[in-house]
């Protein structure tokens, strides 16, 4: 899922070089990023290293931000700054340093503020509680010339403040912020894949950073929530996108190690929310194929019961053969270690049973459609954007509604119902959904339905009069009704449904349907006595009334008989798909076929028929009553992303979302009008334009409308 990064706007400059000269100065190369909180002293004393810097001053800025202390770091830091004003003789001398308050606690926010008010072209990442080595910065940036990376860590070495216990091996330093992957090796190298750099010291291009959607605070280090996996989900996201990661040793740090720190409670804290970040991770970051995010209370079961049956093994099997076989102290250490990962991981997973977290900048979709096997496109894209999704048929599960209400009066669960006039549900499952969509309003989820039409709006019967009654219901019920439509307005006469409808364009299907068969072999296949330049129409008569199609029929021939008179004449044919749903072809109809060599009948049909119907075809009629919310605009637009002409009504889910040279309207309400459109088709040579393909192309269109549902998500639950 992606991040949703409110940066503090309201972040205040508490102090700028006073001094500085007339002019826009030129901007800097680097800019050092400091976050503290309430650490006076400690992050004087970083200060302090950075103004030793053997690069030159006017090559860097400092930008230091405040996360809310309470010690007065802010006042210590501005005098400090201003002292150092005074030193300055030449105005490269400089020191550029400004302080920055940013009040939304969390490591994350603090970054991502630094970033926003950075002028470099490198962001340069330090723990307060460091001391940079002299040659830090110069030896970072001759790293970003001479390799052009994307991003550059550095080697963090331990100031021991304190005598370092008997049972911290070597191999335990980490905890404390010890980085040196390649040992005394001090050759720059790539950063192999599965290594993250060190939280103390990395580096990396702001335009990078700003493209990936800079930092993560879902996972970030907070003051009651100590986790600390947000370098490492960067180092993925960087990969993933293709950037270059290195590693230069000679960029070096010393990371403080306090006399309290190097006590086992703290490494057993450490790793205690080193386990509960692991599964948080699991929320926020693209899960790997050998680990499913825990989604559904199924996955957190059986995970949290691996999570039990691991920590037990660990308790009883591991820790007493490590005492039984008199191994190291630091055997013994790490063995405890672990136990206490293995119990962050299985507390968080059993928290995520009472609630899902509510820190995470898109809601959780639960996406209900009509068949959960072939849902539409947009999933996948959704998916690829990293929304939390849980696709279900016609059912809404009470355990995903209680994991996802309201947390502290903030949504973070939503609903989207897809086509909900084309569930097939009985009666029982129809008012237990609408029950459940009623609980969901009580728990404060947001519910979105997606009207995209049906036949049930155009056909008479029991049948479509409850799919429409359903439907009617679902929307009147939702926050939001996403329509395919450029005038949504339009689609409804209740006023209350009109302000609740967001109109967006139907995304097309260019690329993903199967290749279209030539236009001799599928007139061919389907035996059709056509010649090679008569014109023939397809309708999909099961989307349509047998008034609608003995109307079209109608028309057909009278422009039939226009187009014999013509010198020279030119043959017309009319290809009948389907029939109506639910309902025998009738006995007029066949008699008009059998009558009219033109008029060709295929009553059964089938999906994967479309591109040998299509191919055979010139124009793809469409012939609608005057009521306004009917329509059919996956179908027009399939024929459309096959370079089909479309004959369609002047009706509000047509208006504005056929190609503009591939669109040919009539009204609806107007006897003449569609046989004026048959007529105007025959003359009409389309070839799709640049931008008609473009707008038609289904992996862009798709990817298009998923940005705009996460939009609608964001200003449903955000706002």
């Amino acid at each position: 899922m992606k991040f949703h990064h409110s940066l503090n706007t309201d972040a205040h400059i508490r102090s700028v070089p006073s001094n500085q000269p007339q002019g826009r100065s030129p901007l800097p190369r680097l800019s050092i990023i400091l976050c503290t909180y309430n650490r006076r002293n400690l992050v004087l004393a970083a200060l302090s290293s950075l103004h030793r810097q053997t690069l030159s001053p006017h090559l860097y800025e400092v930008i230091i931000v405040d996360n809310g202390s309470e010690d007065g770091t802010m006042e210590a830091i501005e005098q400090y700054i201003q002292s150092l004003h005074g030193e300055a003789i030449l105005p490269e001398q400089i020191w550029q340093a400004r302080c920055i308050s940013e009040q939304q606690n969390g490591l994350a926010y603090a970054r991502n503020t630094g970033i926003a008010h950075a002028r470099g072209e490198i962001a340069v990442f330090l723990d307060d509680d460091c001391i940079a080595d002299i040659n830090l910065l110069e030896s970072l940036l001759f790293a970003y010339d001479e390799t052009n990376a994307d991003a550059i860590g550095g080697r963090t070495e331990i100031r021991w403040e304190g005598d370092r216990p008997y049972w911290l091996s070597d191999n335990m330093r980490d905890v404390l912020g010890y980085f040196s992957p390649f040992g005394n090796d001090m050759r720059r190298l790539p950063m192999p894949l599965g290594l993250a750099f060190s939280n103390c010291c990395f580096s990396a291009k702001i335009s990078v950073l700003r493209k990936i959607d800079l930092f993560s605070p879902y996972i970030s280090k907070r003051l009651y929530s100590p986790t600390n996996l947000e370098i490492e989900e960067l180092c993925q996201r960087l990969r993933r996108e293709g950037y270059q990661l290195w590693y230069e040793p000679r960029a070096l740090v010393f990371h403080r190690a306090p006399t309290a720190r190097l006590k086992k409670p703290f490494f057993l804290g450490r790793a205690y929310w080193q386990g509960r970040a692991e599964i948080l991770a699991r929320y926020a970051c693209q899960p790997r194929p050998d680990a499913p995010p825990p989604s559904t209370t199924h996955q957190i079961l059986f995970t949290a019961l691996r999570e039990w049956i691991y920590l037990l093994y660990i308790a009883c099997v591991q820790r007493p053969l490590v005492f039984l076989a008199r191994k190291p102290t630091s055997e013994h250490m790490q063995a405890a270690m672990e136990q206490s990962r293995a119990a962050g991981r299985l507390r968080q997973l059993l928290q995520a049973l009472y609630h899902s977290p509510a820190e995470i900048s898109l809601p959780s979709v639960m996406f209900v459609c009509a068949n959960e096997r072939e849902h539409p496109p947009v999933i996948e894209h959704l998916r690829g954007e990293h929304v939390s999704m849980i696709v279900r048929k016609h059912a809404i599960p009470l355990s995903w509604l209680w994991r996802h209400r309201a947390y502290q009066q903030r949504a973070i669960g939503l609903i989207h119902i897809y086509q909900p006039g084309a569930f097939t549900l009985h009666l029982l499952a129809r008012k237990r959904f609408l029950f459940t969509l009623w609980l969901a309003r009580q728990l404060g989820i947001a519910i979105v339905s997606t009207d995209a039409g049906g036949w049930w709006h155009n056909f008479p019967g029991r049948r479509a009069r409850k799919r429409l009654a359903f439907e009617y219901l679902v929307l009147s019920r939702s926050d939001a009704i996403q329509a395919f439509s450029r005038k949504p307005q339009d689609l409804y006469v209740e006023k209350e449904l009109r302000q609740r409808t967001c109109g967006l364009p139907h995304p097309g299907y260019r690329g993903s349907d199967p290749p279209l068969i030539l236009r001799n072999q599928a007139r061919n296949h389907l035996n059709l006595a056509v010649a090679d330049d008569d014109f023939l129409y397809l309708c999909h008569a099961y989307l349509h009334t047998e008034t609608e199609i003995l109307h079209l029929i109608q028309s057909f021939q009278e422009v039939q008989q226009d187009m014999a008179l013509q010198d020279p004449p030119r043959a017309l044919h009319l290809l009948l798909v389907g029939q109506p749903r639910g309902r025998k072809l009738s006995h007029k109809l066949r008699e008009i076929a059998s009558v009219d060599e033109h008029i060709h009948i295929y009553p059964k049909v089938r999906e994967n028929d479309l591109p040998l119907y299509l191919g055979a075809t010139d124009a793809v009629v469409f012939p609608h009553g005057a009521c306004t919310i009917v329509g059919n605009i996956r179908a027009a637009l399939h024929a459309a992303s096959y370079d089909r002409l479309v004959i369609a009504p002047t009706l509000p889910r047509y208006h504005g979302l056929l190609p503009l040279h591939g669109g040919i309207y009539y009204q609806p309400e107007s006897p003449s009008s569609i046989a004026e459109a048959l007529d105007a088709a025959t003359r009409r040579h389309y070839h799709p334009t640049t931008d008609e393909l473009q707008a038609l192309d289904a992996s862009t269109s798709w990817r298009r409308y998923a940005h705009d549902l996460i939009n609608l998500y964001k200003k449903l639950v955000f706002h």
